[in-house]
């Protein structure tokens, strides 16, 4: 392959039918390392015009883009390609065609969960554990790997969410949890919600969890742990350490 040049396979997704195609990305300068984003959009101007993928921000503030790169969850304006990558759509959601998964199964899950209905206040100041988990940015990566979210049907139908939780899910209700403008007994139904997710799962699974955040959050230790620890008690956390 000659060095101003890219190989590159895409897997696209067409009347329920999978396939490769491969595409050759021209470098605008021999020293770039194009992002997954660079690949996908010369491919839809010059080959593959009804390529199918998602993106907004170009900044990795809005997750939206994320693919996978050789089978793992990738953030498409921030990973690099190399020579021979797969460039394909999540594994953990289904496909609605090509690049583009079905992502709402997932928010769906916080109804009711997902706003603090409790008015703001300016002179309460939140721990640096809860400004840690705003950066979530919704890419959807932490679900690979996950042992609950294998368990759901992905083939989910008439918009309803899935059964069993996910890093992401458990994320949003650990924040609530550590919020301060969350009154006391609001957190009671806060923990029943991550119960009826399935958390305890994660009780047999914690030590072998390999799940990742695609901005860098320790999410097993910034939101199972203390979501496991509250409840399950201080016995559960002791066992995880």
């Amino acid at each position: 392959m000659d060095s101003d040049k890219l190989k590159v396979r895409i897997q696209l997704f067409r009347e329920k039918k999978s396939f490769e195609v491969e595409y050759i990305y021209k470098k605008k300068s021999l020293d770039e390392r194009p992002m997954v984003l660079d690949v996908l959009l010369q491919a839809q101007e010059e080959k593959i015009d009804d390529l199918s993928f998602r993106y907004g921000c170009r900044a990795r503030n809005c997750g939206v883009c994320t693919v996978d790169i050789n089978g793992k969850p990738r953030l498409a304006c921030r990973a690099r390609v190399k020579d021979d990558d797969l460039i394909s759509p999540i594994s953990t959601l289904p496909v609605i065609k090509d690049l583009i998964v079905k992502r709402d199964g997932i928010p769906r899950q916080m109804i009711g969960y997902n706003k603090i209905p409790f008015k703001n206040n300016l002179n309460v100041e939140a721990e640096r554990s809860y400004h840690n988990l705003t950066a979530c940015i919704e890419c959807y990566a932490c679900l690979d790997g996950c042992p609950l979210h294998k368990k759901n049907n992905l083939e989910i139908k008439n918009n309803n969410a899935y059964s069993y939780g996910n890093p992401f899910s458990f994320l949003k209700l650990q924040r609530l949890y550590i919020d301060p403008l969350t009154p006391e007994e609001e957190k009671k139904g806060i923990i029943e919600k991550a119960k009826n997710l399935g958390l305890e799962t994660y009780k047999k699974e914690y030590k072998n969890l390999n799940i990742k955040c695609g901005v860098g959050i320790n999410l097993k230790d910034e939101v199972i742990k203390p979501l496991l620890s509250a409840a399950f008690g201080h016995q559960n956390e002791k066992k995880n350490k």
